[in-house]
């Protein structure tokens, strides 16, 4: 009690003695206000920016909820439109070999295009662009071939699809003669197929393109990989046959041979 006396008194007398011209400057006291009351505040201060937000919320929404029903109609349509394509497919298979399959199955690859160049990729373009390849090399127009299974590759998310696609893709190119462009996918599906153990069919392949391409050396090297008889190699006879064949190129200068048939 004698200590709060001993604190008024002296506060008491430094009032006294302060000087007039210059008061004891008071603390205000400020009054708290909710968040509630500062949020409403902003918004009634910001009206413009707070309805165009909104309305901007809403058309995205309303844009995603668009564009996933379109896609969902673009999947079911593309569906369809495989189903009949694939039944199309089954009966030209029936047609005995000939120029009027061959040129029957060209016609249906090529009617396959809008399916499998589709804007949304979806599986089922994919497996449409699979078809369309297929129908394509064998009605023997092996570029369009080629696109088609380039296309279905890159739509399948499926590593084994994928490699699928690409070794039709290599094959496809090869047989139009694009020997450099088919070496390309071929060396791509080397490491590929490392991972399944079946990367001896992309080495040999790719030593036929480097030998159709003149590089015997590294032809060499790719059938030199396969050419030992161990077990449960399936293209060491078919190397060796190769390694025969670059031995004989190199010593002559008449027109290459053929080279073996796998």
């Amino acid at each position: 009690m004698a200590f709060r006396l001993k604190g008024f008194r002296a506060r008491r007398k430094a009032a006294k003695n302060a000087d007039p011209a210059h008061p004891v400057p008071v603390p205000e006291h400020k009054e708290k206000i909710l968040w509630s009351e500062r949020i409403q505040n902003w918004i009634s201060q910001n009206p413009h920016w707070v309805r165009n937000t909104v309305f901007g919320t809403v058309g995205l929404c309303v844009l995603v909820v668009l564009i996933l029903v379109l896609r969902a109609a673009a999947q079911d349509s593309h569906s369809k439109a495989l189903h009949t394509a694939l039944e199309k497919y089954d009966e030209l298979r029936i047609i005995p070999k000939g120029e009027v399959r061959q040129k029957q199955m060209k016609e249906f690859g090529l009617s396959l295009k809008g399916a499998c160049e589709q804007t949304f990729q979806t599986i089922e373009s994919s497996a449409a662009c699979l078809t369309a390849g297929n129908a394509l090399l064998e009605g023997r127009d092996f570029e369009g071939a080629a696109e088609a299974f380039k296309r279905a590759a890159a739509g399948y998310s499926a590593d084994s699809m994928v490699s699928v696609a690409e070794f039709m893709q290599a094959e496809a190119l090869e047989s139009a003669g694009k020997f450099d462009e088919a070496l390309k996918v071929y060396a791509s599906l080397e490491k590929k197929y490392a991972a399944i153990k079946k990367g001896e069919i992309a080495i040999f392949n790719e030593g036929r393109m480097l030998l159709y391409l003149g590089r015997y050396d590294d032809a060499e090297e790719k059938f030199s990989k396969l050419a030992p008889e161990n077990e449960g190699k399936e293209f060491s006879a078919l190397s060796r046959e190769y390694l025969s064949l670059i031995q004989l190129k190199r010593k002559t200068t008449t027109t290459p041979v053929g080279a073996p048939k796998k």
